[in-house]
């Protein structure tokens, strides 16, 4: 094909030029040339660097040889090649404007598909637009992410509010999911849809490409087929043999008119009338679990990041803050985007690359950390001086409506109490002068003095800024130690039971209705090194090998002196107990918060892992039926209930008319529902990297091989009966909660700010972000319904009221200004 014509053809797809089909006279071949890199994998990031250098090189030198296109995706390679080298960089902004060098997918990266919230979602697109439009004047309609293990149907609204129409996978395999056919329409949640093709690779081997998209595209009996071609996994991209070849013997070929093309050209000539509606799933389960440390600190970043933009910007718009601080919010971004790599987040990268993810999502912690302070005490400096012998402490509720919660709150007596007779007494006023209810618990801190104090207390909250609570101390002679409190806590409304012979959760009973069918417990399971799980019995667990944890009659190791099970706090807030568990040479805790002033009961697993070869489990037996539902970006979807794995986000639920019983949780994904029982995926004893590959062995035997979340790992849940429009609030408040201090105001006279006024109204409205908008200055909402019904809804701001009519799952932008409030079709950032 003549340089001129292939260009014209390429100008003439991506500007969507309707096409005149009678005058395609045979079949068409979209050749998208590419070189699939990941920047951490096998290896770590100076690798990557490299792969990334010398692909692109070469791709610049041959398209200096050879009329060909060359596309590429992902931010953080060009951000590579920008820094590391700026003349190879220049080359390539040349090579895009002459229509050579294709800039595809537009995303940040090729990131986990299944378990970043929606607005993660959304910043891996806004951002990677932002730099490309930026470096190269280019906005990719079509979306790239065929390694990935698994895709979210929540993808397709953000992606069509995000202006992309089309979408390129590879996993789930066909034999692990069945497609109506390759080329869908893929439908969202809300009703929307994008065009999606399931790519059957993505890469062709060295020097031997030209038989492989001559099979591939012979295979297609439409009149148009596409094939990514081009070595790949560590980079590589087209070789001079495989464009020699492709220029001999494809572009003269008689029957298919082959073509350089890009993924933009390709979707223009294909209307796929097929609907899909569902996630596209499961592939390679084990990376819901595998390298849970890194899951972990990947969910606390969400919750850190966007609560310190809440809180920046209740600072920056109420006038308390003169700066708002976009560039540390930027780069803590940025630090969750590369976390939330196809390799790392999942867990099959080695371990460098977990080491490499944990360091950006510390560093994006450290960042929102700062910005979260800074904007607590710009609040705090209109706040009047501490009167004589108070300890205040104040509240920031990061949420759009009022909140009635338990907070807790540490602090430190004016001086440490030595006396032997009189100890602390504590009294919490709200800012009326009202006592509240509160409890004294045990201090973070081991020093067995009077000094470090830890309260939780029942605050009642305004949305989206500060409430102030007073604390008193004076000093008394000790009472008598109260009576040993029973395992069983019951209220008339509320009713849970701790099995002093097990130590489970053996009742959760609310109104009457028991929720649990037995003990909720430990387990563990059959599993291999393997983190991806690629084996049959992985797809689905049907009790494979199950073994219940026992309760340690004396438990030893890091328990070694514990009682089996025992009673830690009890007080007007929770009945706190503890009971220790072991498995072989796992041991594990459950601390139980049973409260007393909610539904709620919150159980948190803390699990020494010292085995392999097993996954970790905990199960909860459910005595009520119902649909099996989790949440997804942006939405909630019906999960297996045949021990297939699922992956889901911050809640899993039990849902029967308007009611569910729900298990929240703060750090985990996978889980798997058989016989009645959910089981809560925790831990897997893998191997790092370990790949099955035919029948070889999957490890060395000859040496010892680094194993995966071996030692503590942590996880906190809560068990909780509502509704199944309140769940979406419910699961947001038990995720991120009130921050609190006790602090001592430096008062600031010419501080007069007036308190940020705004209000979400709408039940199952949930906010997913608040932040300034990155080029301009009014304020954004992230707002989504995450019901399957219609909802009408309300945005409040000082003395403006906008009202708002949700579909079923949809999600809205509003904008603020000085000058009202309205919505946006877009999802801006």
């Amino acid at each position: 094909m003549q340089p001129i014509k292939r260009r014209f053809l390429a100008t003439f797809f991506e500007n969507r030029v309707p096409i005149e089909r009678d005058r395609i006279m045979k079949k068409r071949a979209h050749m998208i040339c590419n070189a699939h890199i990941d920047p951490i994998w096998q290896w770590d990031w100076p690798e990557g660097v490299s792969a990334v250098l010398s692909t692109f090189q070469s791709a610049v030198n041959l398209a200096e040889q050879f009329d060909y296109v060359f596309c590429h995706n992902e931010v953080t390679v060009y951000k590579y090649v920008e820094e590391f080298a700026p003349t190879l960089f220049a080359r390539i902004k040349e090579l895009v404007k002459k229509g050579k060098w294709h800039i595809m997918g537009g995303w940040y990266l090729q990131p986990d598909c299944n378990m970043p919230a929606g607005e993660s979602f959304v910043r891996q697109i806004r951002e990677g637009q932002r730099y490309f439009k930026e470096k190269f004047g280019i906005v990719p309609t079509t979306a790239i992410n065929f390694d990935p293990f698994g895709h979210t149907v929540g993808l397709v609204q953000i992606m069509k509010k995000c202006g992309q129409d089309s979408y390129i996978f590879m996993r789930p395999y066909p034999h692990e999911m069945e497609l109506p056919c390759e080329r869908f329409l893929w439908q969202g949640l809300d009703g929307s849809t994008v065009k999606g093709w399931r790519s059957a690779a993505y890469n062709t081997p060295l020097g031997g490409a030209t038989p492989i998209i001559k099979r591939r595209c012979e295979r297609e009996k439409s009149g148009v087929a596409a094939v990514l071609w081009g070595v790949g996994n560590h980079g590589g991209g087209p070789s001079r043999k495989d464009l020699a070849d492709i220029q001999r013997e494809l572009l003269s070929d008689p029957d298919i008119e082959y073509i350089h093309s890009t993924p933009e050209a390709f979707f223009a000539e294909v209307e796929p009338t097929e609907v899909f509606d569902k996630s596209l799933r499961i592939s390679m389960p084990g990376c819901y679990t595998s390298m849970s440390r890194v899951k972990a600190r990947h969910a606390q970043l969400e919750r850190e990041l966007y609560m310190a933009e809440r809180m920046a910007a209740a600072a920056y718009f109420s006038g308390a803050a003169k700066t708002y601080p976009t560039e540390a919010l930027r780069r803590a971004t940025q630090d969750l985007l590369n976390a939330e790599f196809h390799d790392v987040l999942p867990g099959t990268s080695v371990q460098c690359g977990e080491e490499a993810g944990l360091r950006f999502l510390s560093h994006g912690l450290l960042e929102a950390e700062r910005v979260k302070v800074g904007a607590y005490f710009a609040l705090s400096s209109a706040e009047k001086p501490a009167a004589e012998g108070e300890y205040p402490v104040v509240v920031f509720n990061p949420h759009p409506y009022r909140l009635t919660d338990n907070v807790e709150c540490e602090f430190s007596l004016a001086d440490q109490n030595w006396s032997e007779e009189e100890f602390s007494f504590i009294t919490v006023l709200d800012s009326a002068g009202n006592s509240v209810p509160y409890q004294v618990i045990k201090e973070d801190s081991n020093l067995t003095l009077d000094w470090r104090k830890r309260i939780i207390f029942e605050a009642d909250m305004a949305p989206l800024s500060l409430s102030r609570y007073s604390v008193f101390v004076d000093f008394r002679k000790l009472e008598q130690a109260k009576k040993a409190a029973a395992l069983t806590f019951d209220n008339g409304r509320k009713h849970v039971e701790i099995n002093p012979e097990t130590g489970l959760l053996s009742s959760y009973r609310i109104d009457g209705v028991e929720y649990l069918k037995g003990g909720m417990q430990l387990v563990s399971l059959a599993d291999n090194a393997d983190p991806w799980a690629m084996a049959e019995f992985q797809l689905k667990r049907v009790g494979e090998g199950e073994r219940a944890f026992t309760l340690s009659a004396e438990p030893t190791g890091v328990f070694r002196g514990m009682k089996s099970v025992q009673v830690i706090e009890d007080g007007d807030i929770y009945l706190g107990v503890e009971a220790f568990f072991e498995d072989d040479n796992t041991r594990a805790r459950i601390g139980y918060k049973i409260y007393k002033n909610n539904d709620a009961v919150d159980v948190d697993v803390t699990l020494f892992l010292g085995d392999i070869d097993r996954i970790y489990k905990l199960k909860v037996p459910m005595a009520t039926e119902g649909n099996l539902i989790g949440q997804t970006a942006f939405g909630t979807e019906p999960l297996f209930t045949d021990a297939r794995e699922n992956v889901a986000g911050r809640f899993v639920a039990l849902e029967k008319d308007d009611r569910v019983i729900a298990v929240m949780n703060r750090e985990t994904y996978g889980s798997h529902f058989e016989n009645g029982a959910l089981y809560m995926s925790l831990v897997r004893g893998a191997t790092y990297c370990a790949h099955p590959i035919a029948d070889r062995p999957l490890l060395p035997t000859d040496r010892f091989t680094r194993k995966i979340d071996q030692g503590e790992n942590r996880f906190s849940f809560r068990l909780q009966a509502t509704t199944r429009d309140a769940l979406p609030r419910r699961t947001e408040e038990f995720v991120m909660t009130p921050f609190a201090q006790n602090i001592f105001p430096v008062y600031d006279a010419a501080c007069k700010y007036a308190p940020l006024s705004l209000e979400v109204g709408g039940e199952g409205i949930v906010m997913a972000a608040m932040k300034k908008e990155d080029e301009g200055e009014r304020i954004i909402l992230r707002l989504h319904n995450n019901t399957a019904h219609d909802v009408e809804g309300f945005v409040a701001y000082g003395d403006k009221r906008l009202a708002l009519t949700f579909g079923k799952y949809e999600v809205k932008t509003v904008l603020i200004s000085a000058d009202g409030m309205s919505e946006s079709a877009e999802l801006l950032i």
